[in-house]
């Protein structure tokens, strides 16, 4: 028994990182859905929900703000999440630019992204963290995704720097595996979320986050999937990150982990396959595990 229990786990091990992504890659191959991407700026409303991010504020700000985009069609909204340091003033101090501060009791991100959401005027959501900075071409590349009617969402693709020591390598070395799924699923129909960091959604696609929602760029997403939406990646749209350590990583797979049992719960139908009125990708998605 304990042997076939090692054979099995070695097998399941060989499968997900090389039965899997061989099969991602067939299915990429012969089964492509190119978006149907065309010039297009609508009106974009950039949310941005921070909680104590005086560290990365202004550096962000000026990221956005750098984007090459018609500034008339983009507002820029920073929702402070019940924060405690300079990060309500930094907002402030931008004000002229545009910059709208928004102050909210400390809540968590769900519900800051909510009164973002509310608080937001334009046709299109920009949801985007405080860490990454931005390619300046970025903006105009990732709503031409949505000129494509199919598309419901789309992530832009974040590129993490060379790390200095052999641990921030292998972190990079494992995020550059997720993105090569991510493209190969893309490719096919659809990732299952967005990316965090930078994403753009229709606006009359969104619901409400509930409460202590830990993968949010995965909830709100799901939604338009279930509507029959793609969600796509377009890895012209880069946004750049500093390497993580192992010890962060490894909280981020665990918060990530506990947030897909919420996912789970909140769309049970990723557990069913499309012909029962379920998940059109579930013959991809039950191999793995988003994130």
């Amino acid at each position: 028994m304990s042997i076939t229990i090692f054979l099995s786990s070695i097998l399941l091990i060989l499968y997900v990182f090389v039965g899997y992504p061989l099969y991602l890659g067939f299915l990429a191959r012969f089964r492509n859905r190119p978006v149907r991407r065309h010039p297009y700026q609508p009106a974009v409303s950039v949310t941005l929900a921070v909680h104590n991010g005086e560290r990365y504020l202004a550096r962000k700000l000026d990221s956005i703000l750098a984007l090459e985009y018609p500034r008339e069609k983009m507002e820029i909204l920073v929702v402070s999440d019940g924060s405690t340091d300079r990060t309500d003033s930094i907002a402030e101090s931008y004000a002229q630019l545009g910059v709208r501060l928004l102050r909210v009791d400390h809540g968590g991100k769900a519900l800051a992204l909510n009164a973002g959401i509310a608080a937001a005027h334009n046709e299109v959501l920009i949801f985007t963290d405080v860490r990454q900075t931005l390619a300046p071409d970025s903006l105009a590349l990732l709503v031409e995704n949505l000129s494509d009617p199919t598309v419901g969402a789309a992530s832009g693709e974040l590129v993490i720097r060379e790390g200095n020591s052999l641990e921030e390598a292998s972190v990079g070395l494992y995020w550059r595996y997720e993105v090569w799924i991510r493209r190969r699923l893309s490719a096919i129909d659809s990732i299952f979320g967005a990316t965090g960091a930078y994403y753009a959604l229709r606006r009359e696609l969104v619901v409400p986050i509930p409460a202590n929602t830990l993968l949010d760029d995965v909830h709100l997403p799901l939604a338009a999937f279930f509507r029959g939406y793609r969600l796509v990646l377009d890895s012209r749209v880069h946004m750049f990150d500093e390497p993580s350590r192992l010890p962060d990583e490894y909280w981020r797979k665990v918060r990530t982990l506990a947030g897909n049992y919420q996912i789970m719960k909140a769309y049970p139908r990723l557990l069913l396959p499309g012909w029962l009125g379920g998940n059109r990708m579930w013959l991809v998605s039950s191999a793995f595990q988003y994130e």
